[in-house]
């Protein structure tokens, strides 16, 4: 009976012993756990601003993809506004004017007042009489409409075209790729900053120039399309008028048209003169050389003719003694 409550009481201590055993782990796996922050919580951490390590300095573990995942509790990048629509407007035409330097002074003063700007501007002959020429204009988006009233009050518009080309998708793409990768971007110096050896200063530093790379090339990209999308194009090509064709004005009278069509024509007449006598002049350096030597051939025409008809004499002069005789 005695043994028999020994053995009971050696399974009791056994059992107890195993429990406590048992507690034990779970309370060293626990700590082990709480001791080594996971791949989230280091996000979290840096996404959310400060870096709090929960074990000491010397034994953090810096890795990259701390800098390209977001806590649930994190501060995301702003997002744009997905409700404004971004259009690039085009515009070309030719403008028929009367004078096309004063044409373009006017055009650059209005552009100016319509807070826009001329992008470049080009003036050539087309003749002496007449000159052509191109300029092109960027204009606010919402003063498009103005900026082509602006042109028609200059000069006669013709062969416009326009074109609209609605770039929303890109440029909120665009918009929200940069937001990221700023984010991305202070998350890899946060990292850097915590960073104590060799290996991890260079892999963040090399992560890092990739970003800075990727984030400038988008930069610059975004803010050409922004200059599209703020500033709409208006491509203008300038002719003078050319004053011999001008056709007569319908509201003129009968005898204001004759006198219209008479000096018209007398300028016609004058201009034809004018060009033959230029021409001419101009040609001088070809027409004397070709002159000199038709002369030349005509001189040696004539004398072999002349020779011809006085041999054709004398023959029929022996002729006519031969039948005498």
């Amino acid at each position: 009976m005695k043994k028999t409550k020994i053995n009971g009481f050696n399974k009791k201590k056994m059992i107890f012993s195993l429990l406590c055993l048992l507690f034990a782990i779970i309370i060293l796996v626990a700590a082990g756990c709480a001791a080594s922050p996971s791949k989230g919580e280091l996000a979290g951490r840096g996404a959310g601003g400060a870096i709090a390590p929960q074990t000491a300095p010397d034994e953090a573990e810096v890795t990259l993809d701390a800098a390209y995942s977001i806590a649930e509790d994190g501060a995301k990048p702003d997002l744009p506004d997905s409700s404004r629509q971004y259009i690039i407007r085009n515009a070309h035409l030719t403008l028929i004017i009367t004078d096309i330097e004063e044409a373009a002074k006017t055009i650059q003063h209005k552009t100016a007042q319509l807070q826009g700007y001329v992008a470049s501007l080009e003036l050539y002959d087309l003749t002496r009489e007449r000159r052509a020429g191109r300029i092109s204009l960027r204009i606010p988006g919402d003063k498009f409409d103005a900026a082509l009233a602006m042109l028609e009050e200059v000069g006669e518009i013709k062969n416009q075209s326009f074109s609209e080309q609605d770039v929303t998708l890109q440029y909120i793409d665009l918009e929200a790729r940069i937001a990221t990768m700023e984010a991305q971007e202070e998350r890899l110096r946060e990292l850097l900053d915590r960073a104590e050896k060799v290996e991890e200063v260079l892999e963040v530093e090399k992560e890092l120039w990739r970003v800075r790379g990727n984030l400038e090339s988008m930069i610059a990209e975004f803010q050409h399309l922004q200059q599209r999308v703020s500033y709409s194009s208006i491509e203008i090509y300038l002719e003078e008028k050319d004053p011999l064709t001008t056709s007569l004005v319908e509201d003129l009278g009968t005898w204001e048209k004759v006198v219209n069509l008479l000096a018209l024509n007398t300028n016609r007449l004058f201009k034809g003169i004018s060009n033959f006598i230029v021409v001419s002049i101009g040609s001088l350096p070809i027409l004397v050389p070709l002159v000199l030597l038709f002369l030349i051939l005509r001189k040696i025409t004539m004398v072999i003719k002349e020779r011809k008809k006085t041999r054709a004499q004398d023959q029929q002069e022996q002729k006519e003694k031969v039948l005498e005789g």
